[in-house]
């Protein structure tokens, strides 16, 4: 049971949609996530703000919001073991709808 979980609004709307495409609809799975293959890198340089956020919270999760391109949020595991920021989704199921996408 999580009892902890940041909010964070995440402005790369490119970078969501490139993950959700490939995570839940690029092979054929039809909205539901396969396995641990498809993360976002969080990049000092280019995201200062929410690498920020995200640093010292590794095996933390996450709900990330982005109003273009998510219709309420997106749940994220942070991963600091590879020597860099890495967001992993972890919501299991996505249907689109409006031009967005919805999780749960």
């Amino acid at each position: 049971m999580i009892k902890h979980e940041i909010k964070v609004e995440f402005s790369n709307s490119e970078a969501l949609k490139t993950i959700i495409q490939k995570a839940y609809f690029e092979q054929g799975q039809m909205g539901k996530i396969l396995g641990k293959n498809h993360f976002i890198t969080v990049d000092e340089k280019t995201d200062d703000v929410a690498y920020t956020i995200f640093k010292g919270l590794n095996s933390a999760t996450t709900k990330i919001t982005n109003e273009e391109v998510i219709d309420g949020a997106m749940r994220f595991m942070i991963d600091e073991t590879q020597g860099e920021i890495r967001l992993y989704p972890i919501s299991i199921y996505c249907i689109q709808e409006d031009e967005k996408y919805i999780f749960y």
